[in-house]
């Protein structure tokens, strides 16, 4: 295999929540691939930027208006072809971009899908390889590719040394600590504040619902015990995480978000819906749990500080060993056997 491109199907200038693919991609040149990125913007014309080694084209959607999954680009798609890779990676399942650009290839051309939070994807049955979130996410959802040997976890790229040391906090700030948009929602933010009532809230995240989130926290009296830090800048989430006791996730629709990853780095347990991430989160990391049973998960963690500190160190261990720079070379290794069968 000689070149490969990731095509990042969600329409954006910003390349924030592409640093493992960049890593991955700056892995496989290392080895030898010529491998690059491809994403739509809201610009007129094309452009070029090299992030971390990588090049990376952005080419202009033809209606940035649409929702992103609804968005194309010819000249993505013409780009793409010209530069004739033999293997083209699609960051993101069910965006309409993905079979745009695959029909206009070669028959027969190789392709992989690199799972987000979809799960559905036109291409799925013909990818040669899926890189997915955790293990249990692929045996549920991916079963015929992984019997067939076409699957393999992706590690999330998480800065350790944002992270600190990773020693779980015996006095935090913050009681519980979320971390997500207020733009959807399946971010279920509204499930934590009823806890402000006995704990100290911070969310981190804007979006048009966090208003409506504040007013409810403002009625209800608890304005006191709630901190919204609106959006951040990455380093500084870090921040936030390594000052609370543990984390709540209760989004009742996502993959494995790399902010529960970034908090197991810092030391702190994530309590998460089993219905939304199946795993990922070992049990000695953190508990993954029923609607109903997430307010007993809560209070458990926050009334036994030896459980909570025990759970975040090991935390700390699983993101050392499956996650972070070292874990996304030896994907590539992986990968690149996979791809080349």
């Amino acid at each position: 295999m000689q070149r490969l491109v990731v095509v990042m199907s969600h329409a954006s200038r910003a390349m924030g929540g592409a640093v493992r693919e960049l890593h991955f991609c700056a892995a496989l040149r290392a080895r030898g691939v010529d491998a690059r990125v491809w994403r739509m913007h809201e610009g007129r014309e094309s452009a070029e930027e090299e992030i971390l080694g990588v090049p990376v084209r952005f080419c202009p959607s033809d209606a940035p208006e649409k929702a992103p999954h609804y968005q194309l680009s010819p000249a993505l798609r013409d780009e793409v072809v010209a530069f004739a890779p033999e293997v083209v990676l699609y960051k993101g399942l069910s965006y309409h971009i993905n079979a745009y650009v695959q029909a206009a290839r070669p028959a027969g051309a190789r392709y992989g899908l690199i799972v987000g939070g979809a799960i559905t994807d036109p291409l799925v049955d013909g990818a040669a390889a899926i890189f997915g979130e955790y293990r249990e996410q692929l045996a549920k959802h991916f079963r015929p590719a992984m019997l067939e040997g076409r699957t393999m976890v992706m590690p999330k790229h998480i800065d350790l040394s944002l992270a600190g040391e990773g020693a779980p906090p015996r006095r935090a700030e913050f009681d519980i600590v979320n971390v997500g948009t207020f733009a959807e929602k399946r971010k279920n933010q509204g499930a934590l504040l009823p806890f402000a009532a006995r704990h100290r809230l911070a969310f981190v995240g804007g979006g048009p619902l966090l208003a409506e989130a504040q007013r409810t926290v403002r009625k209800a009296g608890h304005a006191e015990n709630v901190t919204f830090f609106k959006r951040l800048p990455h380093a500084e989430v870090f921040g936030v995480l390594r000052r609370s006791r543990i984390m709540v996730h209760s989004s009742v629709g996502d993959g494995l978000p790399r902010a529960t990853v970034e908090a197991m780095a810092c030391g702190v347990p994530v309590v998460a819906l089993r219905e939304t991430i199946a795993g990922g989160i070992p049990a000695t990391a953190g508990l993954l749990v029923s609607e109903a049973g997430l307010p007993h998960a809560v209070e458990l963690l926050l009334t036994d500080d030896a459980l909570r500190i025990q759970m975040g160190r090991a935390a700390r261990r699983h993101v050392e060993r499956n996650h972070g720079p070292a874990a996304i070379a030896a994907a590539a290794e992986q990968a690149m056997a996979l791809l080349s069968r």
